[in-house]
């Protein structure tokens, strides 16, 4: 059942790409990150990103952030995760460079069936530009997310390969024909012993409610080194 559930996502997403008008763009994401382990319960994660867009023409945005997450049980995570973005706004009278503060909390619950493990993540966001304020035109953006993750798990195989879905759902209704996305991801991961990890993912975001919708290819590269 949850096989057949994944793949009619991924079927559902392919047709709603190639029924609907949309314009399409394909994005670069280059992401490098540490992490280690403060304790038995609590993980410190970092990450250093870069995002292309524009067809890998221009830079959309890097930021930083950390991750800390506390290991309930062997099942259940719950995390604390705040970024610090610098975007790219080269559209409009007003371009330049933006200063953004978004934070994430949330939990993840994990669990196997037979050779899938599977991986469930919700999380409420906040993001709002920074020096900026209300009534200057500052409206936070806030968003619940849901994500289900699956990796198929190949006996005497280090590159095994991950499927996931996640919604993007606006808090605020005044922005949900705007702002609700749905991303589709499939890709893999290998832990080099003392090199750190790698891993490798092909998304595609499409926005909802849009008349036109919006369309993002996008390939990730990402190294973890692990401390």
């Amino acid at each position: 059942m949850k096989k057949f559930l994944i793949l009619f996502c991924l079927f559902t997403g392919w047709q709603s790409i190639s029924q609907a008008q949309s314009t399409s763009d394909f994005e670069l994401w280059l992401k490098l990150g540490g992490k280690a382990d403060l304790s038995e319960k609590w993980r410190l994660n970092m990450e250093q990103q870069i995002r292309f867009d524009e067809n890998v023409g221009a830079v959309k945005n890097y930021h930083t952030e950390l991750e800390l997450v506390y290991r309930a049980n062997s099942k259940v995570d719950l995390f604390f995760v705040p970024r610090f973005i610098r975007r790219n706004d080269n559209s409009g009278d007003t371009q330049g460079y933006e200063n953004l503060f978004r934070f994430q909390l949330g939990g993840a619950y994990e669990h196997e069936s037979g050779q899938f493990e599977f991986k469930h993540r919700l999380l409420f966001q906040h993001r709002n530009e920074l020096g900026i304020k209300k009534d200057e035109g500052d409206v936070p953006e806030l968003f619940v997310r849901y994500k289900i993750n699956t990796e198929y798990k190949i006996k005497d195989w280090k590159y095994d390969p991950e499927f996931s879905v996640e919604y993007f759902q606006a808090i605020d209704q005044e922005f949900a024909d705007n702002n609700n996305s749905i991303r589709f991801a499939i890709g893999t991961e290998r832990d080099y012993d003392r090199f750190g990890e790698l891993g490798i993912d092909y998304m595609i975001d499409l926005s909802l409610g849009l008349a036109i919708r919006e369309v993002a290819h996008i390939l990730s590269f990402k190294y973890t080194y692990v401390f």
